[in-house]
This record gives structure tokens, C-alpha cells and sequence, in this order.
């Protein structure tokens, strides 16, 4: 008996073990094929994809607090045993026990979102949840409203004001300072405004693409360069123009009514001729159970739809009516597209 015991403690710690590492991994960088495949198998298997949604919860839960003024009273004074104090009344984790081996060393690792700063006024995390939309205010006047599950992170200093998209969309209504340049960066990315309303999508890794789009001013957009001596293409967009950015270009300047910019904010969702891959990041950022698309070929396939965010629990049904494609359900939740005909 005691040797089960053992076998089974062993077992745990490994799956939370192999949990950090995708999550780590994940945050790095885009995965590539053989190894999506190989996580793809490996959240397959219900414990492992239940130690893998714990880590995305404490990720969020740590980014939400650290954006809250007990965040910033943390870093201000406490020092790292107010933050363990306080990531222990948030999760009732600490670090010699729960969710011990991964858990602990996932929150050693998200403790820089609350640890101390001293010198330099510390960067600041604002991050809304999932289904949610939330408006801050940021400290030169600037207002910054976020869809689902996004995040952002902001940088202010005497002379510049930084703001990076961790994940997500958001809508930038930018308070004017031509002294202090407004720069937002998103996946490699750099979007540079003085004064202006624009929104940005940072993609996902289905959709790796960077989507900036103007309702009002004037934005400059470009790669951000690897080097610094490096002279990266941009492009400028004024009112109603939109530019989409993958890791190798720019694309051409398309333009889209003024009334369907960032109209996410009202609660609604159109796409033309957009990639399934794009409509399906979208809407898994507005509903609990998460859309799976089954095939690479798939990823790209053509849509023209609309939606709002009450629907995006029956997108997929409406999909599968205009697609051809057919969804599959599965225990946990999920929802898996995979390739199909329409009868």
C-alpha cells in the first residue's frame, strides 16, 4: 500500500512538473509543429489538462492582482513575504505545500508581477477576465478599455509612455503629449501615437498576426527591429485604415467603417474573407469552453461572419450550418471543428 501511495505522489508531481514546463514554453515563444502535436497529445489526457488550466488561472488571478492598488502597495512596501502572504489568501498556496512541486515554482516565477521595485516607478499589469470587458484609466489621463481574457503592462517614464499587449485585444484612447511619445508594442509589433484612438489585436498562435486598426489621428506601425541599428518598414494609418503584421511584413492598407472599429466593445464581432483561426481566437476569449480547430488546412479557411458576445457559446453551430466543417463536443467541454461537407 505504501508503495502505491508513493507511486501516485510520483506520478502527480510529474504531470505538475510537465505542466510548468508547456506553460513556460508557451509564454516563450510560438510552439512549433512537432511540438503543438506533442502538447496537443499531451492535453489530451484530462489530468494533465486540468494542471495546465490551474497554471493559466494563477497566471490571470496574478496579473489581476497586481493591478489592483493592493498590487501596488506590495510592491511598494512588503516585499517578497507580503507577497507570498497575500498569493496565500488569494489561492490558499504556500510554498511548502497545495499544489507544491510545479504550483510553487509557478508562483516563484509570477511573483515578478508584484515583486518590489525600487528607483525606477514600477511597471504597472492590468488584465480583465474572461467574457470580460474593462476600462482603466492609466496615469497620463490615457484610456485603455480591454476585451476578454487581455492584459497589458505599462511603462511610464519622463520621457516616454510604454505599453505592452500582453495578449489579447484593446481599444487606446491616448491623452495628447507630444513631449512623451505613446508606444504600444504587441508581439513584435510597434505602434507609436502622440495623440489618437486606435485598437489592437495581438493575435494568437493560431493567428500570429498583429491587427492595428484607426478610428481617429494618425498611427505609425511597424516590426519591431532585432537589432537596434536595424531600419524596420512602417506604415502610417489615419481614420478608418488597418494594417495586419506577421513575423516576415506589413500588409496593405485596407479600410473599415468607422463604426466597425473595435465595435468588440459593443459586444459585437464581424469578419471579411478573415482566416477560421482569427474568428475562433476571437471568440475563445468570450466563452468558457474553449473551440479547437482540428486541421493546419483549416486554420486558413475564408470567413465572412458576425456575431455578438451572447452568441459565441453557439458560434460554433453556426459554423457548422455555413462551413463545411462539422463540431464535435467532447466530456470536457471542449469543442473540436474538423473538416466536413455541407448536406
Amino acid at each position: 500500500m505504501a508503495t502505491g501511495n508513493s507511486q501516485q505522489r510520483i506520478d502527480i508531481r510529474k504531470v505538475e512538473t510537465e505542466a510548468l514546463e508547456w506553460f513556460l514554453l508557451h509564454s516563450e515563444r510560438e510552439l512549433g509543429d512537432s511540438e503543438q502535436f506533442a502538447f496537443d497529445t499531451w492535453m489530451s489526457q484530462l489530468h494533465n489538462r486540468a494542471s495546465y488550466q490551474r497554471l493559466q488561472q494563477i497566471d490571470r488571478s496574478l496579473a489581476a492582482i497586481a493591478a489592483t492598488e493592493e498590487g501596488a502597495r506590495l510592491r511598494q512596501r512588503s516585499g517578497f513575504a507580503g507577497v507570498w502572504a497575500t498569493l496565500n489568501n488569494y489561492f490558499g498556496i504556500a510554498p511548502i505545500s497545495g499544489f507544491a512541486f510545479a504550483c510553487t515554482l509557478m508562483l516563484a516565477v509570477g511573483v515578478a508581477y508584484l515583486a518590489p521595485w525600487h528607483g525606477e516607478p514600477a511597471p504597472r499589469s492590468y488584465a480583465s477576465e474572461l467574457a470580460q470587458v474593462r476600462t482603466v484609466i492609466l496615469e497620463d489621463g490615457s484610456q485603455v478599455t480591454l476585451g476578454g481574457d487581455s492584459a497589458i503592462e505599462t511603462d511610464f517614464s519622463g520621457e516616454r509612455r510604454h505599453v505592452k499587449l500582453l495578449r489579447g485585444q484593446a481599444f487606446f484612447a491616448v491623452a495628447k503629449d507630444a513631449s512623451r511619445p505613446f508606444l504600444v508594442n504587441a508581439q513584435g509589433t510597434e505602434i507609436r501615437v502622440v495623440g489618437t484612438r486606435f485598437d489592437v489585436n495581438a493575435g494568437s498562435r493560431l493567428n500570429p498576426e498583429v491587427k492595428v486598426t484607426v478610428e481617429e489621428g494618425i498611427v505609425d506601425v511597424a516590426r519591431s527591429p532585432v537589432q537596434p541599428e536595424d531600419t524596420a518598414p512602417k506604415v502610417r494609418l489615419t481614420a478608418g485604415q488597418q494594417v495586419r503584421v506577421d513575423a516576415r511584413q506589413l500588409s496593405r492598407i485596407s479600410t473599415v467603417e468607422n463604426t466597425e472599429v473595435a465595435s468588440w466593445r459593443q459586444g459585437k464581432f464581424s469578419y471579411r474573407d478573415a482566416p477560421l483561426s482569427e474568428v475562433v481566437a476571437d471568440a475563445n476569449r468570450y466563452r468558457k469552453d474553449r473551440i479547437i480547430i482540428g486541421t493546419r488546412e483549416l486554420e486558413k479557411l475564408r470567413v465572412t461572419t458576425a456575431f455578438t458576445a451572447d452568441q459565441a457559446d453557439t458560434l460554433v453551430a453556426m459554423l457548422e450550418q455555413s462551413l463545411p466543417v462539422r463540431v464535435f463536443k467532447e466530456p470536457d467541454g471542449r469543442v473540436v471543428i474538423w473538416p466536413g461537407t455541407v448536406e
